[in-house]
């Protein structure tokens, strides 16, 4: 499956759908609390869980989408309430206490991300664990109203609950992290895009110096563990200055971007790298010997030679000089064989041009 694909099925299970998932499963385990408080006759806990179940249908669903943070509040305190309201009513051992910890996950999410505010998710976490402590300690120094009548089932209740409250903090905790490698695929997705358009050159299409000069150093350290040769050759079109001059700066784009194809070519049949140098100048990294770089460079010079430009009802022949040095146990230093490369093309420059000199 492709890759896209399979993240943009993934992204669907976002933490916000998470979230309102698990107020549905809250919702439902109100309502089962609501019919076992009714049978132990707990009236004020079968009022609390009726306003919870309407606060959570209402509220909590409706603004997990308009408005998070008001939701993610809501839930923080009725789910803080629900702790205290059964620890003082029917005591500590039915294990309610567990399900504010499922909290933690939402918390951080919502103040890491929507918020930016980290402090505020440490400070309800603690929060939450200082009100952890403060029923704990309160459910110790009293017996509750309704303690002795849930004694029967506080075993099965405290399993129920811990297995349930275990179950949505893993599911939310999953939901959390799964959205945090989402963020963090866009992210490198976006940086790649960035990374890409940094190292290319907008008129022709092809690598910019910025990104040979990370090559050519590259190759460089690759040489130092298979002490492979490579070349490299500068290219410079012929006379480019008279085309600019006689037919405009279109024309010379055009030019430009022709020489450009010419050398996309040739690189999809050999290991070799362009890009746009400067100007009319064209680098290319070969990863061969001088030689066998002057056998290639002339495939190049063939089929530039053969070029030619209808423009204006005139038609344009371009020529280039190229210079080639190589990058060995010799001269392994890649200043130097770049400036040997532009010497040997200034030489052929400054005779003949429309060849090449190594």
């Amino acid at each position: 499956m492709d890759r896209n694909l399979k993240k943009d099925r993934r992204l669907k299970f976002t933490f916000l759908n998470s979230f309102r998932i698990a107020i549905v499963g809250a919702t439902i385990l109100h309502i089962l609390f609501l019919v076992i408080f009714l049978i132990k006759g707990v009236i004020p806990l079968v009022i609390f869980n009726i306003c919870s179940i309407i606060l959570f249908i209402y509220f909590s669903i409706y603004y997990i989408k308009k408005n998070v943070v008001l939701a993610t509040i809501i839930s923080f305190i009725e789910v803080t309430a629900q702790t205290l309201f059964c620890t003082y009513y029917i005591g500590w051992d039915s294990g309610f206490y567990v399900y504010p910890l499922c909290m933690i996950p939402i918390i951080y999410f919502v103040t890491v991300n929507i918020l930016k505010k980290e402090i505020y998710g440490h400070i309800l976490v603690i929060a939450t664990f200082i009100i952890y402590q403060l029923a704990k300690v309160f459910a110790d120094y009293r017996i509750a109203q309704y303690e002795h009548t849930f004694i029967p089932i506080n075993d099965e209740l405290y399993k129920f609950n811990t297995v349930n409250a275990s179950f949505l903090f893993a599911f939310l905790v999953y939901a959390f992290l799964s959205e945090m490698r989402d963020t963090q695929e866009a992210l490198e997705d976006k940086n790649e895009i960035l990374k890409d358009i940094a190292n290319i050159d907008m008129l022709t299409g092809i690598n910019n110096r910025r990104y040979m000069s990370d090559k050519l150093r590259e190759e460089s350290e690759m040489f130092k563990q298979n002490n492979k040769p490579f070349s490299i050759a500068i290219c410079d079109i012929d006379d480019f200055k008279k085309i600019n001059d006689i037919y405009g700066h279109d024309c010379g784009d055009i030019v430009l971007k022709e020489i450009a194809n010419i050398l996309k070519l040739v690189y999809k049949e050999y290991d070799i790298e362009i890009c746009r140098w400067g100007g009319e100048e064209f680098l290319i990294l070969l990863r061969e010997t001088i030689l066998e770089a002057e056998k290639i460079c002339q495939i190049i010079l063939n089929k530039v030679r053969k070029y030619s430009l209808d423009y204006n009802n005139k038609n344009i022949t371009v020529t280039m000089t190229i210079g080639i040095a190589e990058f060995n146990s010799e001269n392994n230093n890649i200043e130097l064989v770049l400036k040997n490369a532009d010497i040997n093309l200034y030489k052929g420059k400054s005779s003949n041009k429309n060849c090449i000199i190594i």
